[in-house]
């Protein structure tokens, strides 16, 4: 039996990891220690309190986050570099945020949503619908 030589070849299964980042910018080295500890392809991440248009940069990883309009930033997800990836946007939410990006594994296009939705909100079917019904556009 072959060894799989690279982690890129089909062999190698993606490795996700969630992670509340209560204020991403202030725990970026914790953040990286659990990343490399897991050895994670794709992290999703919550309560990020990124501020509109502010970026969020981790050695070998790419940043999608989706700005809020309001005070501090929700969910955000970090792909590895070595990940060919693209993100989707996510329309029509009402109460809930959330952040997207395809990936394709095996030959397929699988899509991967960090959401939130604030404990004081009530969660309504549409922002489901949207979410895993297919408010996610390629």
């Amino acid at each position: 039996m072959a060894a799989c030589p690279r982690r890129t070849e089909r062999c190698k299964a993606l490795r996700f990891a969630c992670w509340n980042a209560d204020k991403v910018r202030s725990r970026k080295l914790e953040l990286e220690h659990f990343l490399n500890q897991r050895g994670a392809d794709i992290c999703l991440l919550n309560e990020t309190i990124l501020k509109p248009g502010q970026a969020f940069r981790l050695a070998n990883y790419v940043c999608h986050h989706t700005d809020r309009l309001t005070a501090g930033g929700g969910p955000a997800i970090l792909v590895h570099r070595r990940i060919v990836h693209h993100s989707l946007p996510v329309l029509g939410l009402t109460h809930s945020e959330a952040t997207a990006i395809e990936v394709i594994l095996a030959g397929r296009p699988v899509k991967k949503l960090a959401a939130y939705l604030s404990p004081s909100r009530p969660l309504i079917g549409t922002d489901l619908t949207t979410c895993f019904g297919g408010g996610c556009r390629s």
